[in-house]
């Protein structure tokens, strides 16, 4: 199958999670540790990449430029804040205008994302709160896309029921790590609200048997939801590489991607999955 104009709709082009990880392994940077393998991907087709990394989290606009200019793939910016205790060190005494300013300057900058902005596993906490409370007034000021961090997809109705209560654009919010619930009510109460999911740990089994993720899209797209699925890997650890011994970024084409058609997935189907949906939600 030829795949043209791919979109991986949650990456990190630099993250860093290794002081709150306690492990240097948590320190990634696209172009420092991976030029070769986004050469690689690009030549398969992977024309952009949505960039989910924030305040204190690592996020580098300068070096996603040098980025596009070495691998001609487009990086798509985004702005907010991650989740604790990733949150930078002024997030608890800010307001949530303060938070809302920031993501103003950033949006007018060019950043087209709000994200990921997330909640802890099973825990919603206060400063994760003020943090969703910024990102949906500047999500209808803006209409930016908001993606979402679930914590080992914990949370899925109660974010998709928080974006309700704000009368938030649902075409516009993407709940990621879905799968990771191995919860398919929960995936279905997301779709059914409007919102988009993610199935972007495709990769990670350790987490979840890649049979599960295969499972979950083939009866979502036979289910008629197909316009409101994406795919990406969230590598976020150099260990993540191939070169290193992880799966590498090519895996969701090279090997994800095969099993989804020979499990009955239609071409159609996943072309318009992983080229045409992101667009659509960026011009929704």
């Amino acid at each position: 199958m030829k795949l043209e104009n791919i979109t991986l709709s949650h990456e990190h082009p630099r993250i860093d999670l290794s002081a709150g990880k306690n492990d240097s392994d948590c320190l990634l940077s696209m172009y420092d540790d991976a030029l070769d393998e986004l050469k690689d991907i690009h030549a398969k087709g992977v024309t952009r990449i949505v960039d989910c990394s924030n305040h204190g989290i690592g996020a580098d606009w300068s070096k996603n430029e040098l980025i596009e200019k070495e691998t001609g793939i487009k990086i798509v910016r985004s702005t907010g804040f991650y989740k604790d205790p990733f949150l930078p060190e002024y997030v608890p005494t800010s307001t949530v205008e303060d938070l809302c300013n920031i993501m103003r300057k950033d949006i007018s900058n060019g950043a087209q994302v709000i994200g990921e902005i997330g909640t802890s596993k099973g825990v919603w906490t206060e400063n994760e709160h003020k943090v969703f409370e910024a990102a949906a007034i500047v999500q209808k000021e803006t209409n930016a896309v908001v993606i979402t961090h679930t914590s080992l997809g914990t949370l899925i109705k109660e974010q998709i029921d928080f974006f309700v209560s704000k009368n938030i654009n649902m075409r516009k919010v993407i709940i990621s790590h879905v799968a990771l619930s191995n919860d398919l009510d929960a995936i279905r109460y997301a779709l059914d609200k409007g919102a988009n999911v993610a199935f972007d740990t495709i990769g990670k089994v350790k987490y979840l048997p890649e049979e599960t993720r295969i499972s979950f899209i083939k009866t979502l797209v036979n289910e008629g939801y197909t316009k409101q699925l994406l795919m990406s890997m969230d590598i976020t650890r150099k260990s993540h590489l191939k070169k290193n011994g992880g799966v590498g970024y090519a895996y969701v084409l090279d090997v994800f991607i095969p099993l989804l058609l020979k499990n009955g997935v239609k071409e159609e189907d996943i072309n318009q999955i992983i080229t045409q949906n992101f667009n659509d939600i960026l011009e929704a």
